[in-house]
């Protein structure tokens, strides 16, 4: 018997000055790659983590799929993966090890960079001042040229002004540790607008752009800059997409009147979009709310047409609990300079994250939200339902535009039902 074919794919892992490569087989799943790329940098963190490759469909981004084989995920090689954070926690600063909030600041700041997140010019001052005091220690005149900061970039349209508050900022560190320094960046970040967003456009019910934004607090809808609507998970009875429409299903006001509830339609640009955007929320619903994930049960009917989806990694739940991290000895790590991570991220080595199927470009974050509810003033159910059976219809199957109740609705092919 002959060999089995392998083919190099590269993983390209935020922040590190080159590219991860390894030989997979035709039939290596995703999970297996994963690891691979977590052993390398030393993570044992890594629920909150994924891999990231652009689908040459449409040219998005999709996460890789850890249950499925690569092959199957991505068709022809080469094939070029991006390490990105997947879930952001409400609160970064409680991840246990150093090298997991490291990885975190890395991302954090490629967000900034790359303008997904916004803040004002102080806040943008001090959280640069934390880089460079994990990077560079305390800054002593002697050691450091007056100019060291001017070939650094951390956001953009960065003003030159901006270097003089920086330095002002970095010279009250004294003292401060690089763990310190990063914590304090965590710290800091997770407060503002738009933190731990996972954003993708589309179109609401009279023809209106709007972006829905994915975290580990719900959903939320923006247009024209403006939050519309927050809709926490408890309060989503079910997830669907059907063609190129992405539905919601809302709890009614009183428990007991259930066939009450509502259920509202997003258009996206293509049914891949609208799936993409589906499979997310699954994800985020999944690793947020339940103590572990739940096997997808056999499809016992055989003509059965479509497919099923499930979260199959670890949970946030599952991720606290894990004795074996915290505990054992901290992989040493060096700090990538900050001139070669801004030229990193610049140059397309780290691509934006696309989200518009039809204008193929990164649309712009919204200005002015509404500052998210911290999650202590949600209710929080750690026993909720998973996801349940989905089917996903021939694309020529016929659409129904008015919405069954959520018990009734076979045509709303792929739905997670909370409680």
């Amino acid at each position: 018997m002959g060999r089995k074919k392998s083919f190099n794919c590269t993983v390209q892992v935020a922040g590190l000055d080159s590219d991860y490569e390894c030989p997979i087989d035709k039939t290596t799943k995703g999970d297996h790659l994963f690891d691979q790329v977590c052993d390398h940098i030393g993570l044992a963190e890594k629920e909150y983590f994924g891999l990231r490759y652009i689908d040459e469909k449409d040219g998005q981004f999709n996460w890789l799929e850890g249950d499925r084989s690569i092959k199957r995920q991505m068709g022809k090689a080469p094939l070029h993966f991006y390490f990105a954070v997947k879930f952001y926690p409400e609160n970064p600063t409680t991840l246990r090890e150093d090298i997991t909030r490291y990885q975190f600041v890395l991302q954090l700041r490629e967000d900034l960079l790359k303008g997904r997140i916004q803040c004002s010019n102080p806040i943008h001052a001090l959280l640069a001042s934390y880089v460079m005091q994990a990077e560079l220690g305390d800054l002593h005149p002697e050691e450091h040229e007056v100019a060291y900061l001017s070939d650094l970039k951390f956001f953009p349209k960065q003003p030159p002004e901006l270097r003089q508050k920086i330095e002002a900022f970095h010279r009250k560190h004294v003292g401060m540790t690089p763990s310190d320094a990063e914590f304090q960046y965590l710290d800091n970040v997770r407060k503002l607008p738009l933190y731990g967003r996972d954003m993708y456009q589309a179109w609401g019910d009279e023809g209106q752009a709007v972006t829905i934004a994915i975290s580990a607090w719900g959903v939320e809808v923006f247009q024209n800059n403006r939050q519309m609507h927050r809709f926490v998970w408890p309060k989503i009875i079910s997830i669907g997409f059907k063609s190129k429409k992405f539905s919601l299903t809302l709890r009614a006001p009183s428990e007991d009147d259930y066939y009450k509830s509502t259920t509202i339609y997003f258009k996206c640009g293509s049914q891949r979009a609208a799936k993409r955007v589906w499979k997310v929320c699954v994800e985020h619903h999944a690793f947020f709310r339940l103590k572990e994930p739940v096997p997808l049960p056999k499809n016992t009917n055989f003509f059965k047409i479509g497919s099923k989806f499930r979260y199959s990694g670890r949970t946030q739940h599952q991720a606290r609990n894990n004795e074996s991290v915290g505990v054992r000895e901290q992989p040493s790590f060096d700090r990538v300079s900050s001139k070669r991570f801004s030229l990193r991220v610049l140059d397309s080595n780290r691509k934006s994250m696309l989200i518009d199927d039809d204008a193929k470009k990164e649309p712009k974050s919204p200005e002015h939200p509404v500052t998210p509810v911290e999650p202590a003033q949600e209710e929080k159910k750690e026993d909720e339902k998973p996801v349940t059976d989905s089917q996903e219809p021939d694309q020529t199957q016929k659409e129904d535009e008015q919405a069954a109740p959520p018990s009734q609705q076979q045509a709303e092919p792929e739905a997670v039902e909370t409680q």
